[in-house]
């Protein structure tokens, strides 16, 4: 047992955050069948059966501790780098003196993590479940994130002169923004990749330096560059439900 599965293990129950459900996934087992249809087969053959699973934050904390450190590192990366605030900006923060994982921080920053992974399910974007999966996010091997985390590091330091503090926006608050300008313009709701490089987007304008973004124009805006087809076709939808409207056709009398 790890140092982070003692460490979990050792939690109170009044400890304990809920294990609420952050997401689902499809899994295969084989079962062996000797007919097909009804009818049968000259030897047994393996058919796939797909089940889904619910994925809770339980299961997502006993997976991370049962890592060796370097995937644990991996992760801790991994919300430095695509989590703003996580660890607060302090990238010392992740390690101890000797190098090693400081472990009560990072069972801090996966709980901040899966608390931002619940927040994002109703929203269908799997990207902070990714994170604590080491799923889809840039399939990135420890070793790449490695060499990110220190040139993001380097960049810290060569930024600290002035220093500033930058408060970024909620995640979940930008892609619910970005859902209804979506909805609106393209009606449809946007993509897990979409409202991630919405996020990003925002987050660099903010850690440039600027004082006021108006998150409605730049949903709306960013909606019509992601699909500019869906969005003229939405146009010329609503451009006719106006007209017939107006001609007392379809309209409420």
């Amino acid at each position: 047992m790890n140092q982070y599965q003692e460490d979990i293990a050792g939690m109170q129950p009044t400890q304990m955050t809920a294990s609420p459900v952050l997401g689902t996934e499809t899994r295969t087992t084989y079962q062996t069948t000797t007919q097909f249809e009804g009818l049968p087969l000259d030897q047994p053959v393996d058919v796939p059966v797909y089940e889904t699973v619910l994925i809770t934050a339980d299961n997502v904390r006993q997976a991370i501790g049962a890592l060796e450190e370097q995937e644990q590192k991996a992760i801790a990366y991994e919300i430095f780098l695509g989590v703003p605030g996580a660890y607060g900006g302090d990238y010392e923060l992740i390690f101890e003196d000797d190098g090693s994982l400081n472990i009560p921080n990072f069972q801090r920053a996966v709980e901040g993590v899966i608390s931002l992974a619940g927040d994002a399910v109703a929203y269908d974007n799997p990207y902070f479940l990714d994170i604590l999966q080491r799923g889809d996010v840039g399939e990135m091997t420890p070793a790449e994130l490695a060499k990110a985390f220190q040139d993001r590091v380097a960049e810290i330091e060569a930024g600290k002169r002035p220093q500033r503090v930058v408060n970024f926006m909620d995640p979940v608050g930008l892609q619910a923004a970005l859902n209804d300008a979506s909805a609106s313009v393209l009606g449809r709701k946007m993509t897990g990749p979409e409202m991630k490089e919405f996020v990003d987007e925002i987050h660099k304008q903010e850690a440039s330096g600027i004082s006021s973004i108006s998150v409605r124009a730049r949903a709306e805006q960013f909606a019509r560059e992601a699909a500019p087809v869906e969005a003229g076709a939405m146009d010329h939808a609503n451009a006719a439900a106006l007209i017939m409207q107006a001609a007392g056709i379809g309209g409420r009398r």
